[in-house]
């Protein structure tokens, strides 16, 4: 899976691209950005390498942004977003109507591994920096507090079958669980046990969500 890069407006930079060409010089800057962050970390990037790496003059880096947190922050909310999108477009009627549950939960893990494989290297800078500012820990927040929304949604479909009586604090659990092991997946050297990691996280949600 890509990661697309979208120029998203913000009235904390400078300009705003309206015209092509202004657009694709934005992109250049992020996708530079998203490189050198995933290579060299945060704190090792600056706005020259940045600006370089895209071929626009320091200039032009500062028109759009007006430093590289903000750049950082603009990659981290786009980031975010195509990892609830992936929640958002889950395939669920198929598995309800034939009531696998358990295939459903194990599909759903599979599909946010899949999301997180979007520059692994990026990722694993988010989490470093989500510890150690401010900012970052707000839009990790957010989001976090919106994929377990759209969990709650998905489990409210499965009402009728659920064990547990609290879906709001049940979303919390799956996401929380899933998420932590997506990271265990994701960072593991161990890559021939994650089918069996996968399998062991399945069977332990579906006990705790369902009847039987």
């Amino acid at each position: 899976m890509d990661f697309k890069i979208i120029v998203m407006e913000n009235k904390n930079y400078t300009r705003v691209p309206k015209q092509e060409r202004s657009r694709e010089t934005k992109q250049s800057i992020l996708k530079a950005g998203l490189e050198l962050f995933s290579e060299k970390s945060y704190y090792k990037t600056n706005s020259k390498e940045i600006s370089k790496r895209a071929g626009v003059s320091i200039g032009s880096f500062y028109m759009y942004f007006p430093d590289k947190k903000e750049l950082f922050k603009e990659l981290l909310i786009e980031y975010h977003k195509q990892i609830r999108a992936v929640l958002e477009n889950i395939e669920i009627e198929s598995y309800v109507n034939s009531g696998k549950r358990r295939d459903f939960l194990n599909y759903l893990i599979n599909k946010l591994i899949e999301a997180h494989y979007i520059y692994p290297e990026f990722h694993q800078e988010i989490n470093v920096m989500a510890l150690t500012d401010s900012d970052f820990i707000k839009v990790n927040e957010k989001s976090k507090a919106e994929s377990i929304e759209v969990t709650k949604t998905l489990l409210h479909i499965w009402k009728d079958q659920l064990r547990i009586k609290d879906i709001e604090a049940a979303a919390i659990v799956v996401q929380t669980s899933i998420e932590e092991i997506v990271h265990v997946l994701i960072f593991s050297k161990h890559k021939a046990k994650n089918k069996k990691i996968i399998d062991e996280c399945t069977d332990m949600l579906s006990r705790y969500l369902f009847e039987d």
